[in-house]
């Protein structure tokens, strides 16, 4: 699959397979018909023949149908459009920002291992930082499913608010309590 990406457009549709995707995953298991299309920014085939991605979205689209399934899926897809209003705001960028801020406290607090909120910053814009945080925060695959399928960005820009804010939240009251939790685990 991955050669005919990389030999073709570089583009690749992505779909959060549906719960019991288990029982079918080497066969053809159920996807959420909303999914996203990126392009290949980078890549490195790894050892045992699987690849390292890195992927700009680019677009959300709405699977109709899958043309083929085998040796890989290849889909037939309509591009959604987003009512971006929020984006254009010339308050979504100080919004943006303070996602951002959140979204550092959060993982500072996780203990991440990965600094994702350094990589964005002033050359991308407020929708562009919305989104890459909604893709990568540590919440349930329904959860971002939910998001991705928005169709307004002012509600997916609510909604990571509200889910980052309660996240700092609660870490800030273990952070307060952390004191009592004993070094030795062992020791209660």
């Amino acid at each position: 699959m991955m050669d005919e990406v990389l030999r073709g457009g570089q583009s690749i549709c992505m779909a959060l397979l549906k719960p019991g995707w288990e029982a079918d995953y080497y066969g053809t298991p159920e996807v959420y018909p909303v999914a996203c299309v990126g392009k290949v920014v980078q890549h490195q085939m790894l050892a045992d023949g699987r690849y390292k991605l890195t992927l700009h979205g680019e677009y959300k689209v709405t699977i109709e149908s899958f043309e083929r399934d085998y040796p890989f899926r290849i889909a037939r897809t309509r591009r959604l459009a987003e009512v971006d209003d929020w984006a254009r705001d010339e308050a979504s960028e100080r919004q943006a920002r303070e996602l951002l801020s959140l979204f550092r406290r959060f993982q500072e607090g996780q203990r991440t291992a990965l600094d994702v909120a350094e990589y964005l910053g002033a050359h991308m814009g407020s929708e562009a930082i919305l989104n890459t945080i909604a893709m990568n925060l540590k919440a349930e695959p329904a959860v971002r499913q939910n998001l991705l399928e928005m169709e307004r960005t002012e509600l997916r820009y609510q909604a990571v608010r509200q889910i980052l804010a309660e996240a700092t939240a609660i870490q800030d009251l273990l952070d307060r309590d952390r004191h009592r939790i004993p070094a030795d685990r062992r020791v209660n």
